[in-house]
């Protein structure tokens, strides 16, 4: 069963507006989660100056993504009071909020509807990837469940770390497929910069890389005799050109220096 092209990218604007709508209302009357604050907070200090010292046990990306909207705003910041990080970054996030935001919430929605592009970005891989291994209706089914799916919804435009960290792991995944499927220079670049944006969403990225070995072994294991020797070979060095361009990805993240 085919849908014409054009009927289906109609569908998939649909759901992603129907998707981004719904977000927005329930966002805005949802109160914030314990570590949100910390993140905003530690988001616009890396922006402003620099600072990574803040909430250094998750990567910048969210961070960074989020307070995008409120660069532009002129916010009170609290003198740091050199604290153990986790208190100067929670008690410090409160104070800045509390003091630029107060209970309007302005500042909080916005940052908040930044962080829903992940969730939208996460609904379009799982489109593309379902929609790549069996076709345009089942990509649609995979979309409207991920659109609808409660858990991606209710975590959809908080500024943590759980759907970013959802996104890139599949598009890491995805993109390595790819790659293996039609072997190019421009799908390798594009796998090695997708795992960089997982190592800067969450530590837990790390993780990749074992998927990946398993991966390879599994394509050597069920390649032909006599092409085993190449193609582990040829993704072996994939994966070596992944784990560098991911790493340098993720350095980019904290501005390319050591301190």
């Amino acid at each position: 069963m085919t849908i014409a092209r054009r009927w289906v990218w109609a569908a998939v604007i649909v759901l992603l507006v129907v998707q981004a709508a719904h977000f927005a209302y329930v966002v805005h009357r949802e109160s914030l989660t314990f570590d949100e604050d910390d993140h905003m907070f530690a988001g616009y200090m890396m922006w402003k100056t620099g600072d990574y010292g803040l909430n250094p046990e998750h990567p910048p990306l969210v961070k960074l993504l989020a307070t995008l909207p409120v660069l532009g705003e002129n916010l009170w910041i609290p003198p740091l009071q050199g604290r153990y990080f986790k208190e100067e970054a929670y008690l410090s996030g409160r104070d800045w909020l509390a003091h630029n935001d107060g209970a309007s919430q302005r500042l909080v929605f916005r940052m908040r509807l930044a962080a829903g592009l992940l969730a939208l970005g996460l609904s379009l891989t799982v489109f593309f990837t379902t929609r790549e291994f069996f076709g345009d209706v089942a990509g649609l089914v995979a979309l409207v469940l991920a659109s609808f799916d409660p858990n991606i919804l209710g975590h959809s435009a908080l500024v943590t770390t759980d759907i970013g960290v959802s996104l890139f792991f599949l598009s890491s995944i995805y993109a390595f497929y790819r790659y293996v499927k039609q072997p190019t220079l421009l799908r390798l670049a594009i796998a090695g910069v997708v795992a960089g944006l997982l190592l800067a969403t969450k530590h837990s990225g790390i993780l990749l890389a074992p998927m990946l070995v398993l991966l390879i072994g599994w394509e050597i294991a069920f390649a032909p005799k006599d092409t085993r020797g190449r193609l582990a070979l040829r993704l072996a060095g994939a994966f070596g050109a992944i784990v560098v361009v991911g790493v340098m990805v993720l350095w980019g993240f904290y501005g390319f220096r050591y301190a």
